[in-house]
């Protein structure tokens, strides 16, 4: 016992001083595998998060491709029809095809003036017509589209929002 205790009085500070030490060490260590682990959780964390952004940005996609769908196959079809009737009573060539056929009937009704002049206002009006027909569905397209991505974009985001989850927004 009077050994060890010598011991100690001889060798104490390089006893306190190696413990320090190997404290310290071990403290440091420490404190850098919690922040190696945090750092591997956020990263994980982050993967999730892209994954899950992924996931969600794919799940908008199919359902916009889905409305576009619907708006090419069904609204847009609907439409056509009322689209090509409005046309055709705003635009009407009938009377000016009835007087051209009357008057190719009776040589002495349409002088050659009047047949040119009603020859003129066909072109016009046929022209007018096709460039109006090729007009109107475009802008009716376009609207048909935009109209039905709002209802589709407020109709996925209900939908989200009934399953109580922000998974899908």
């Amino acid at each position: 016992m009077l050994y060890l205790r010598d011991l100690w009085r001889r060798h104490r500070r390089k006893v306190l001083v190696t413990a320090g030490v190997l404290g310290s060490g071990y403290l440091l260590y420490k404190l850098y595998d919690a922040h190696k682990r945090r750092l591997i959780d956020l990263e994980r964390q982050l993967a999730n998060e892209r994954e899950n952004d992924e996931f969600i940005k794919a799940q908008m996609q199919l359902h916009f491709e889905n409305i576009q769908r619907i708006a090419d196959t069904t609204t847009l079809p609907h439409a056509m029809p009322h689209l090509s009737c409005r046309i055709a009573e705003d635009l009407n060539l009938s009377h000016l095809m009835e007087r051209l056929v009357k008057g190719k009937d009776q040589s002495n009704s349409l002088s050659s003036l009047e047949k040119l002049e009603l020859w003129d206002s066909l072109k016009i009006l046929s022209f007018t017509r096709m460039v109006v027909s090729i007009w109107a569905v475009t802008i009716l397209s376009l609207y048909i589209r935009v109209q039905v991505n709002i209802l589709g974009r407020y109709l996925y985001i209900d939908i989200a929002r009934g399953l109580g989850s922000s998974y899908l927004l």
